[in-house]
């Protein structure tokens, strides 16, 4: 492989797959609130650059397990940030090691198990390696990522215009929750273009602005449909109304803002 460009290409797969790896030991080892973001950072990037080389490359078996990995995770995730923000005293009759669980970590002996994928990474290495030279990816990876964005876009279109002014409404909430899964694996497959030269790091900054947004659209729900749950306290009760609000501002605005992701997409489409 004598192509600068592809040398390059190789040498980011490369560092993500042995980020990948880290990620995964680190995780083994203690399955705490940082370990686990990592993990789920670090496979959600390594699935970016099997799409990047995708279809030429295409392992479906290696794709599956790492996204079953990432979202058997997302209950404990979950449960660590909910504990991160609304547990914050010890209850009678724990001892330090429960009370640090409750805080968002746990003991190596409770750790996740999670696939290190080595042999398969391997392979998969080596037919990138083998691709002929002068054989660039990452425009057909720009409309690949403008193009789904587009019609995640278009899908949305008739559950964002249903009217909503409350936290509860669902069928709402719902689909921007797609909307965010969506925006941050395209967020990720920007990344490997922007490290390459082939698109904006505006581009970044926008999907980012948008992913948190998103994020805590969707933690304020995950946080409700808990709180509700559990002894209605005063305390509680001023906490549901006050996620009650925040969220219809929030739909409010991502509804305003929406015409962002728009343009993002037809710059992403637009052919040099």
């Amino acid at each position: 492989m004598d192509d600068p460009l592809r040398e390059r290409l190789l040498g980011q797969a490369r560092a993500l797959i042995n980020h990948y790896w880290a990620a995964t030991l680190a995780l083994r080892q203690q399955a705490g609130l940082e370990q686990v973001h990592g993990y789920r950072i670090a496979a959600r990037r390594l699935h970016a650059l099997l799409a990047l080389w995708r279809p030429l490359i295409y392992h479906p078996r290696l794709e599956r397990r790492l996204l079953n990995a990432v979202r058997r995770l997302s209950p404990l995730r979950d449960e660590q940030v909910y504990a991160s923000h609304f547990v914050h005293h010890k209850p009678a009759g724990k001892g330090k090691g429960e009370e640090k669980e409750g805080k968002g970590g746990t003991s190596p002996a409770d750790s996740v198990k999670v696939p290190m994928l080595a042999v398969a990474l391997d392979e998969w290495l080596d037919a990138v390696a083998q691709v002929p030279a002068g054989f660039d990816p990452l425009a057909w990876y720009r409309l690949q990522l403008g193009l789904r964005l587009s019609l995640l876009l278009n899908q949305s279109d008739d559950e964002q215009s249903a009217k909503s002014k409350k936290l509860k409404n669902d069928k709402l909430l719902r689909q921007w929750h797609k909307v965010r899964a969506e925006i941050k694996q395209i967020r990720y497959g920007c990344e490997l273009l922007v490290a390459m030269g082939a698109g904006d790091p505006d581009w970044l900054t926008l999907l980012g602005r948008w992913q948190e947004q998103l994020g805590q659209l969707q933690d304020g729900r995950q946080w409700y449909k808990r709180l509700r749950r559990e002894k209605n306290t005063a305390k509680q009760q001023r906490l549901l109304r006050a996620l009650r609000k925040k969220g219809g501002w929030q739909l409010r605005r991502l509804s305003c803002q929406r015409g962002e992701l728009v343009g993002l997409s037809l710059l992403m489409l637009k052919v040099d």
